[in-house]
């Protein structure tokens, strides 16, 4: 796990190293290890090797401050979390042995020994121990088609000096960050967006339909299109590549194919084949060179890792954090200790406070480049800051939800599509729905709120953030929503159709961007099992039918882990997931700041109907409705232009 830049001059134009470097500090937090630095001048093959203020001794380039003897016109840099081999053969960028491969990495490639193995028998030779050098002779013996051998998280950047093609690249899932900037000529990338702000000031100009579209849609992500005018974001999936001075378009290298995953995966025995599967992805994400923990939450996700990982462990015991809240309809401890006894983890727990909550969301904002879409991201920094010292990995449980149907909206939609496909399980199921639903979904709302949710949910008008935004501006924000790229899933089932979406573009982009940015900002590595591309491939093709049934989710997956966990959390019937109780603090403790927050700035913005910001606020404090997530999300709007576009 690190963070990756570079900067590419083209039409004649030149690379100054030392913009490259201080770019680089503002990654410090992903990669404190190490750094390095490639300059080339592409069209004489003339290179240097530089280090920097924390590159070990024992590697002894000169440093990047020093003069050089031709004018670059790349330079690629690098800032290493080490994980995967900890020796100085790890130091990137890396090469090949005839020096015309150059490699800046960021990520995991989790099968390294298997293809390692594969490349040896080819007569490849190797002479590090990490996986950076196995993507490097991957490249060299199958070129772009190595991708396809892949299990991991990885966003990198290859220099391939015979053919002069800068070749960039993000994992299937987008799991690992890719950002990027064109200009007339340069081309700039990096893992975080402010390095790009660094190296290319103009790039903080923000995207106001954007941020509309944020308050009107409360979604964050839709690449290739970010909050920043100027700056892009290679969508999972996709490569890129630099030519002769052309910076071309985002290729896509993979997507889910029913009709392959149908031919490869069993669907006889759906519960079998989701234990084969996720014992394998847990397998291979306990590899690692330095400690490795899991989140838990006691939840049916974090607890299934947790177990399938002690059973890998030999009688070893794992390392689990978890953020725990003595408040009702947030209080997971009980479902903490089961798990926890039952796998004799050694625990490690925070309960967040809202001392400073504020200005610990002002930081989290300038790490996460973007606004933030609720709360929850507040308890994750501090599950991350309790880790940071014991362990350097974490696994964790990012993806279930979206695979297997674990939120309200899809079970109400599940119940919507019964409705003309099926009218006598719809009526079995909507009434078994509304008799459980109550104790499944939200348990931190009262009877009215909850209710009115599910309202919200059946009209499909989840947020109803649009009374609050001056008219033209809510419209700017919704034909904003258009732009959003069109994806279907041909072959499924409609909800599976709805999960797809929310795997590639509505749901799990956003939680995957704060699960990085949060565990980076403590240079944590987080891996999440649940995403390894085959499980995904696999249960998009388990029909709707096996994973929802009226209020239950993720059906079949419980029948599956039915005696590796504790009845109660298999069978738990509420859903929470880092709840942060920020309704409850706002209300409370933070009322006063919240009130200045609103009334001192986000008013003066100009973008709001005054008189209905007034009466959210009103509402909201006295306990009449719920606005918790809108008053979140105005706010961050200020935070982001305060933090990341000033």
């Amino acid at each position: 796990m690190c963070g990756i830049l570079g900067l590419y001059g083209y039409n004649g134009a030149t690379v100054d190293p030392l913009a490259v470097l201080k770019a680089a500090q503002t990654l410090r937090h992903r990669g404190p290890d190490d750094e390095g630095y490639l300059l080339v001048h592409t069209s004489t093959s003339q290179r240097e090797l530089r280090s920097g203020p924390d590159t070990p001794a024992n590697i002894a380039h000169p440093r990047v401050e020093q003069p050089v003897s031709f004018a670059p016109d790349l330079v690629l840099g690098h800032r290493r979390l080490s994980i995967i081999d900890l020796s100085p053969g790890g130091h990137e960028p890396l090469t090949t042995v005839d020096n015309d491969l150059w490699l800046t990495f960021n990520g995991e490639i989790y099968n390294y020994l298997e293809i390692r193995a594969e490349l040896q028998a080819l007569g490849y030779q190797f002479h590090t121990e990490g996986d950076g050098e196995v993507i490097l002779q991957a490249y060299n013996a199958w070129d772009m088609d190595c991708l396809e051998r892949f299990i991991g998280m990885f966003a990198f950047a290859i220099w391939d000096e015979r053919k002069r093609r800068l070749w960039c690249v993000r994992d299937r899932l987008g799991i690992k960050p890719f950002y990027y900037v064109v200009t007339a000529d340069h081309f700039g990338f990096a893992s975080e967006i402010k390095a790009l702000r660094s190296l290319f000031p103009a790039a903080r100009r923000p995207d106001e339909d954007a941020l509309l579209w944020y308050l009107v849609i409360g979604l964050t992500h839709n690449a290739p299109r970010t909050f920043f005018a100027d700056v892009r974001e290679l969508p999972g999936g996709h490569y890129l590549t630099i030519e002769d001075g052309r910076v071309g378009e985002p290729v896509k290298y993979w997507d889910v194919d029913l009709a392959r995953s149908r031919a490869t995966y069993n669907y006889a025995d759906p519960e079998g084949e989701f234990l084969r599967l996720m014992r394998d992805s847990v397998r291979l994400r306990l590899r690692s060179d330095v400690p490795v923990g899991t989140c838990l939450s006691g939840g049916l996700d974090s607890s299934t890792i947790v177990a399938l990982a002690t059973e890998q462990l030999n009688g070893g015991r794992m390392n689990s954090f978890s953020s725990v809240y003595p408040f009702k309809g947030y209080d997971e401890r009980r479902y903490i200790d089961l798990v926890a006894n039952a796998c004799h983890t050694i625990r490690h727990e925070t309960s967040p406070t809202p001392v400073n909550f504020y200005k610990r969301m002002s930081d989290i904002t300038w790490h996460q480049d973007i606004p933030t879409g609720d709360a929850s991201v507040y308890s994750q920094s501090f599950v991350m800051e309790l880790a940071h010292g014991k362990v350097t990995v974490l696994l964790d449980g990012q993806g279930s939800d979206e695979l297997f149907a674990g939120y309200l909206s899809y079970v109400t939609a599940h119940i919507a599509l019964l409705r003309k496909r099926d009218p006598i399980r719809w009526l079995k199921e909507g009434t078994q729905f509304i008799l459980e639903a109550r104790s499944r979904f939200k348990t931190a709302l009262n009877t009215r709120e909850f209710a009115y949710r599910i309202w919200r949910y059946l009209m499909r008008d989840r947020l109803g953030r649009t009374s609050v935004l001056l008219p033209e501006l809510a419209a700017r924000g919704r034909a904003y929503d258009a732009t959003r790229q069109e994806r279907d899933l041909a072959g499924a089932d409609d909800l599976n159709k709805l999960l797809y979406l929310s795997v590639v573009r509505d749901s799990i982009p956003a939680l995957l961007h704060y699960e990085d940015r949060n565990s980076m900002a403590y240079s944590i590595e987080a891996r999440v099992p649940f995403l390894d591309h085959r499980m995904v491939e696999f249960a998009l093709g388990v029909h709707g039918d096996l994973k929802v049934k009226g209020a239950e989710t993720k059906v079949f997956v419980r029948r599956a882990v039915k005696g590796i966990l504790p009845d109660e959390v298999v069978n738990r019937r509420d859903k929470l997931g880092y709840p942060t109780p920020y309704t409850v603090w706002t209300r409370n403790q933070l009322a006063d700041e919240t009130r200045a927050w609103l009334y001192d700035r986000v008013m003066r913005r100009g973008w709001y109907n005054r008189a209905q910001l007034e009466k959210v606020w009103k509402q909201h404090s006295a306990g009449l409705r719920n606005f918790g997530n809108l008053i979140h999300c105005l706010i961050a709007i200020e935070m982001w232009h305060d933090r990341c576009a000033s």
